[in-house]
């Protein structure tokens, strides 16, 4: 799989970089360069580590760009599972904190879970600390419980669309 993203393209946590803003609005032209890539190199699928902010003022940022950001997210997915071969997959790697429910990645993975392989929330830098906690929680939010709601409210209680991956040692500086 090809992963498209990371904290590289910026991050959420710390808004020094906002590489992602150059995408919002050519969601067409960056699914078929992406379509492109994973032909020519013999992916499988293509992965959105989309790690950025998706709402205004979210984190108390001052990015005001929520709405372009979830139709990026909207429609490079819907662009992606249209463009790539039959079989191929599209999934999503975002941080947990970014799919509790009612935030707007959480509302955008709803929309478009038809045409999501799977997702691999990160368990491990967010609000979720499985190896510290377990999976019922303790100091942080129960893992379970937010993959249960995955599961039950964005893929219909089908729980092979999310994939559970956590660190084995204390991540929280990751």
């Amino acid at each position: 799989i090809l992963s498209f993203g990371g904290a590289g393209m910026g991050g959420s946590w710390d808004g020094l970089n906002d590489c992602w803003e150059h995408c919002f609005g050519k969601e067409e032209h960056l699914a078929q360069q992406l379509t492109d890539i994973a032909g020519a190199q013999g992916f499988d699928g293509i992965d959105i580590d989309y790690l950025y902010y998706y709402e205004d003022g979210q984190g108390g940022s001052s990015f005001g760009k929520g709405a372009q950001a979830q139709t990026f997210l909207r429609e490079t997915t819907l662009k992606l599972r249209e463009k790539l071969p039959a079989g191929s997959l599209v999934t999503h790697s975002p941080m947990d904190s970014d799919l509790v429910h009612g935030t707007g990645y959480f509302e955008v993975m709803r929309e478009v879970a038809a045409s999501v392989d799977f997702i691999m929330p990160q368990y491990y830098n967010g609000v979720t600390r499985p190896n510290t906690d377990g999976i019922h929680g303790g100091v942080f939010t129960s893992a379970l419980a937010h993959l249960s709601t995955l599961v039950t409210e964005v893929f219909g209680n089908d729980p092979t669309k999310v994939v559970f991956g956590f660190c084995i040692s204390e991540c929280g500086g990751t």
